[in-house]
C-alpha cells in the first residue's frame, strides 16, 4: 500500500516540476502597462509566430511563451490604446532555438515604448 502512494507523489512531482521548468526554459515576450490606460489590443510579430495580447489594464503585466522555432529576425509590435492611438515599431532580435529569452516591452505615460531583452 505504501509503495503505490510514494510513487504517485514521486510522479505528482516530477510532473509539477517539469511543467514548470517547461515555461522557465520557454522564450516569451511580456508586456507592461504603465500608460495609465487600458491596452484594448497589443500583437507582437516574430518571423514564424504572432502573438496577441487582449485587455491589459493599467499597472499590470501579461507574458506569452512562443515557440524556439523561429527563422531570425525582429520583433515588431502594435500597441492599440483605449484612446484609439496607435503605436508601432520595432524592437530586439529573435533566433532559433533561443531558450529561457524573455523580451519585456514596456509602454510609458508618454506612450513610448521600451524594449529589454
Amino acid at each position: 500500500m505504501r509503495n503505490p502512494l510514494i510513487f504517485s507523489l514521486f510522479t505528482a512531482l516530477c510532473l509539477f516540476i517539469g511543467y514548470h521548468a517547461y515555461f522557465f526554459i520557454m522564450p516569451s515576450v511580456k508586456i507592461n502597462n504603465e500608460s495609465g490606460q487600458l491596452l484594448t489590443r497589443v500583437e507582437v510579430s516574430l518571423p514564424n509566430n504572432n502573438l496577441v495580447f487582449d485587455s491589459i489594464e493599467p499597472s499590470q503585466s501579461m507574458r506569452i511563451h512562443h515557440s524556439t522555432e523561429q527563422a531570425d529576425g525582429e520583433y515588431s509590435y502594435r500597441v492599440r490604446l483605449s484612446s484609439e492611438q496607435q503605436i508601432n515599431g520595432r524592437c530586439g532580435y529573435v533566433t532559433h532555438d533561443q531558450y529561457m529569452k524573455v523580451l519585456t516591452l514596456t509602454i510609458n505615460r508618454e506612450h513610448q515604448v521600451s524594449c529589454i531583452e
